[in-house]
This record gives structure tokens, C-alpha cells and sequence, in this order.
């Protein structure tokens, strides 16, 4: 470190640029730079100052009103943070990996599809502003249907039906693995481990993919929700094509 003109405490040094999802992965803090650059869902964003508010995040993601959307921040093995609008985010803060904004309101007339079985005021709230048609159908067990759920690049479908099970005890007892139609493959020809398994649900054969929390991001009831479950899903689809 330098000092300053005066002698006294040295300055600390700036870097151009800090890529906070790669210093988050690489266990990394943020160093001092005069840019920052994050993701707003799958959106690059960059910011020139160290602290950002929840509100400044979605408008420079172009989402507006942001008064329309909630935030979350995802941190390194951390569940999603609710962010509210007024917020002051530390950029300098260690783990941050990225944002995740959805859309609240519903859009009225649109066909929901079936409801077969009650679901939890927060799940529905969540379901009904994640921007999917979805459905809660019995089946054996219950099943949350999430349809025309995007895919990242990489993969032989553009979008699927995610069914995920809601567990019997559930929000105590945790949610796990999820189950896609039609089945996928990786258009590099590698394996997806673990997604051998066909299971028929509601009359078709859906893929079941066997991922699972690890023992440094176990289920914590209060915290944890079929909201933060689908966010691991959208996780486990780019990881994926990491391996």
C-alpha cells in the first residue's frame, strides 16, 4: 500500500474492475474498484460505486417500476436474501454471487391451470409472481408443475415442465430433486449423472434429476420455502454445464 500526501494512513489499492460472482465462487472479498460488475438474473450489470440500493439495482436492470418487482440477493452458500428497495447493498460485502429480481403482479384472465391441492400463502404468492404457469396437482404425491421453464444454452430443450414434490411435512421437512418433461441431455454429449430414473407423473415420463443440499446448505424451516428451492433449481441447470 501507498501512503497519502500527508504521511498518514495508507491508501488502499484500486482495482479496475471486481467481478463479484467469480470472487464470491473463488471465496474471495471484493477488492476496492472503481467497477463492479454483478448479474441481475441473467443480466450483466456494472457499477462505479461501492454501495448500490435494492431500488438501484432493479432500474439499472432496466426493470421498472421497480415498485413492481421483489429482490433477492443470493450469497455464497447462503439461501436468497430478500432485498427491499431502500436497501443500501455493501458491493464490498464477501460471497455476494448475484441478483435475482421477479415480477409481483399476475396477469388477470390468464388460464392457471389446475389446483388440485392447497398450497402455503407464501408459496402461492411466490408461484403467482415467478412469471410461469403453473399448477399443484395430486398424484401420488402433490406436485408443483411449473411449465415453460427456460433452460440455460447448452442443453437438447429450450424449455421443460419442472415438477417438483411437495413433501409430507413440508415447509418442516425439506424439498428435494426435481423432475423434468421431456428429459434433457447436454448437447456436448457428457452425461448428466444421476438422471437415469424415469418417473410417470400426471400420465407422462418425466426425468428425475437427483441433486441434494449438502451438509454447508442444509434446509433451514422458516428460512427455506419452495421459493428458495426453485432458485436452487435454476442453480443446479447452470452448474450442470460447468461439470
Amino acid at each position: 500500500m501507498e501512503k497519502n500526501h500527508e504521511g498518514g494512513e495508507p491508501e488502499e489499492p484500486i482495482e479496475e474492475v471486481a467481478d463479484l460472482e467469480e470472487l464470491a465462487k473463488a471465496g474471495k472479498e471484493p477488492p476496492n474498484a472503481r467497477t463492479y460488475l454483478f448479474k441481475v438474473n441473467d443480466k450483466s450489470l456494472s457499477w462505479s460505486e461501492r454501495f448500490i440500493t435494492g431500488r438501484q439495482v432493479l432500474e439499472a436492470a432496466g426493470l421498472t417500476p421497480p415498485d413492481n418487482y421483489s429482490l433477492r440477493m443470493k450469497r455464497a452458500g447462503g439461501t436468497p436474501e430478500r432485498v427491499e428497495l431502500g436497501t443500501r447493498i455493501d458491493l464490498r460485502m464477501p460471497g455476494i454471487e448475484k441478483f435475482r429480481a421477479i415480477r409481483k403482479e399476475q396477469q388477470e384472465g390468464e388460464d392457471q391451470g389446475r389446483r388440485n391441492a392447497p398450497v402455503l400463502d407464501q408459496d402461492r404468492l411466490f408461484l403467482e409472481g415467478y412469471g410461469l404457469r403453473w399448477e399443484i396437482i395430486q398424484d401420488g404425491s402433490t406436485w408443483v408443475m411449473l411449465h415453460g421453464f427456460p433452460l440455460p444454452d447448452g442443453y437438447s430443450e429450450v424449455q421443460v415442465i419442472v415438477a417438483i414434490r411437495i413433501e409430507t411435512g413440508y415447509p418442516i421437512t425439506g424439498l428435494d430433486m426435481m423432475y423434468l418433461f421431456p428429459g434433457v441431455r447436454r448437447l456436448d454429449g457428457k452425461p448428466i449423472v444421476n438422471s437415469d430414473v424415469i418417473q410417470e407423473i400426471d400420465g407422462k415420463p418425466f426425468q428425475r434429476w437427483s441433486r441434494h443440499r449438502t451438509g454447508g446448505n442444509p434446509w433451514v424451516p422458516g428460512e427455506d420455502s419452495l421459493e428458495t428451492h426453485v432458485y436452487l433449481v435454476e442453480e443446479y441447470f447452470r452448474t450442470e454445464l460447468t461439470k
